[in-house]
């Protein structure tokens, strides 16, 4: 026996859901895109930090370039006083107590074997003679400064002497350009300064280089300092 079931009623057989709008319900899904002002303050803050970085990456290669010339320099300054104090020690010899007098005299000999020792001195210049090379034969040396204002450069000319005595040729070399001051100080054998020449038993270089570029943070130049007092064994 089967169950009646309720009649159904015709308005709600042909009724159906309420369609939805298709293009209003998409609308309320998607995201709402940056606004102008928006689009521009993130641009903005993006340029300040942008700037930031660079700056500080600026900053840094400027301080690491100076790190790097300020090895050289030490390196450079090293180089100098041991080319300095090895010359210098050479000064004075051979002398001329070194050889026969006779043959110092004979028309025959070469006149580039007696060395003259310090041939002139000044604050930032001297001359002198001297084996420096251990060969036997007489070199002429000059240290001096060239330039007006810092940095200078310092110059060596340095050569053997001909047989006849005459100064050798050749251009003068640059140990370097960066150098913020140099003072030569000669002394006799009491300690003081020297008058002449003849009076000097020792020589005091001070020297100091400077930096190509201004230190980024301080915005002076940085600067490498030595002292060195030499004794040429002699005179």
């Amino acid at each position: 026996m089967s169950l009646p079931f309720p009649p159904v009623h015709d308005d709600l057989r042909h009724s159906s859901l309420p369609e939805m709008d298709p293009v209003r319900h998409s609308y309320r899904c998607r995201f709402s895109g940056f606004s102008v002002v928006e689009l521009l303050v993130v641009l903005a803050v993006f340029g300040i930090v942008s700037g930031m970085v660079f700056s500080s990456m600026g900053r840094g290669q400027e301080i690491a370039e100076i790190a790097k010339q300020e090895g050289f320099m030490t390196a450079n300054l090293e180089d100098i006083f041991a080319l300095f104090n090895s010359e210098i020690r050479t000064m004075g010899f051979p002398p001329e107590s070194y050889f026969d007098s006779e043959y110092l005299q004979n028309p025959a000999t070469p006149k580039n074997l007696v060395s003259h020792g310090l041939i002139s001195m000044g604050p930032r210049s001297m001359e002198f003679e001297g084996d420096i090379n251990g060969n036997g034969k007489i070199d002429y040396v000059r240290y001096y400064l060239t330039g007006s204002s810092p940095p200078y450069a310092l110059c060596r000319i340095a050569g053997e002497l001909h047989a006849d005595g005459s100064l050798p040729g050749g251009s003068a070399q640059k140990l370097s350009e960066q150098v913020e001051n140099l003072e030569l100080a000669f002394f006799n054998g009491s300690g003081i300064p020297a008058a002449s020449v003849s009076e000097v038993t020792s020589i005091e270089i001070r020297m100091t280089l400077r930096s190509r570029n201004r230190d980024p943070i301080s915005k002076i130049y940085r600067t490498i300092h030595e002292t060195t007092r030499i004794h040429p064994s002699n005179l």
